[in-house]
């Protein structure tokens, strides 16, 4: 396979990968708010409407259980559609055909009838306030049935979505606001990125800090940060969320003897425990820390949003905490970092 390379945004990543799969999948459709003449909320279906028309970039009123609804529906009759929610927080209003069917009727069907279909839907916290910028994906995870992936790359944006959209699903695709407008490589060449693997994204020695989404780059910008000090952290992405790579991220923990979980949703029953639950089982208990966002509503207002959300001072300020702490079978370490 060629190692060429180019270079787009993320939303543009997100454009190719879906113009793509349309052209080699007539069943493949888009639906959801925006989605048609005006290219997307975010601007990731840019020039779609022109190539493939209303009949296949499908524009909804704002019902996001209707949307769901549909496009659970097409699925099971053999199309497969990408619905797109603006918003995670408003994911929960088609929960019910999301959940209880169509991540269940492989299994209520013996296999006879599955559900490929993508909920392609924005999170994260970029000063709209308290109910359009949750992170929930957490929630997600728990679902027999459900498949959950996060990027944090034009690359991953586009890999991701080629694989989401070729999977007998579903699946929810997760972007982030604030990585729409950033740069990166991306193959020349197709390059599906396979579900159930994390990638390391900056080798380390002393701290595994394990994260996904947006959270890759505050990650990154932390561990530079603690370099200087001689503190050397691994960062590793997740990207897919269910399922998780186990096996990646307990290699890389058993290699640095420590553990730091990142994430913008909410600590409580977060993504950070189910991954270092999932470790723990596998190398036995080490030293490990977690952030999340403050467990308050994430204001609009822009002096508290960034007090709420983690920042790369607050990472660095974790992984010096937990770089110092010695290793021992019995140092199991479980509060949250402050």
């Amino acid at each position: 396979m060629s190692s060429e390379q180019t270079r787009m945004f993320f939303r543009e990543a997100v454009s190719r990968a879906v113009r793509e799969e349309m052209t080699d999948n007539p069943r493949v459709f888009v639906l959801g708010q925006d989605v048609g003449s005006f290219g997307g909320s975010y601007r990731e279906f840019d020039g779609l409407y022109k190539l493939f028309g209303p009949e296949r970039m499908r524009d909804t009123p704002v019902a996001e259980a209707a949307a769901m609804g549909i496009a659970a529906g097409a699925a099971a009759s053999g199309f497969h559609p990408l619905v797109v929610i603006t918003y995670m927080d408003f994911m929960m209003i088609g929960f019910d055909a999301l959940i209880n069917y169509a991540a269940k009727l492989r299994y209520k069907t013996a296999g006879r009838l599955t559900a490929p279909m993508v909920v392609k839907t924005t999170a994260g916290a970029q000063g709209q306030g308290v109910a359009h910028s949750q992170c929930i994906e957490a929630w997600l995870m728990s679902v027999p049935g459900l498949k959950v992936v996060a990027p944090s790359s034009p690359a991953d944006a586009y890999g991701l979505m080629k694989t989401a959209l070729r999977s007998d699903g579903p699946v929810v695709y997760i972007d982030h606001k604030r990585l729409f407008p950033t740069p990166g490589n991306v193959p020349v060449a197709e390059a599906p990125v396979p579900f159930g693997q994390a990638f390391i994204r900056r080798e380390g020695r002393d701290v595994s800090l394990v994260t996904h989404s947006y959270m890759v780059r505050v990650a990154l910008e932390a561990a530079q940060m603690v370099e200087a000090e001689g503190i050397s952290c691994e960062v590793v992405d997740l990207c897919s969320l269910a399922p998780l790579d186990i096996a990646t991220l307990s290699a890389s923990v058993a290699r640095t003897g420590r553990l730091l979980t990142l994430e913008e949703g909410q600590t409580t029953c977060g993504v950070g425990v189910e991954v270092a639950a999932r470790i723990f089982e596998r190398i036995g208990p080490k030293p490990w820390s977690r952030i999340g966002t403050l467990p308050a509503p994430v204001s609009s207002n822009p002096v508290l949003e960034a007090a709420c959300v983690p920042n790369a001072g607050r990472v660095a300020e974790a992984l010096r905490s937990l770089a110092g702490h010695p290793l021992t079978t019995s140092s199991f370490v479980t509060q949250e970092a402050s």
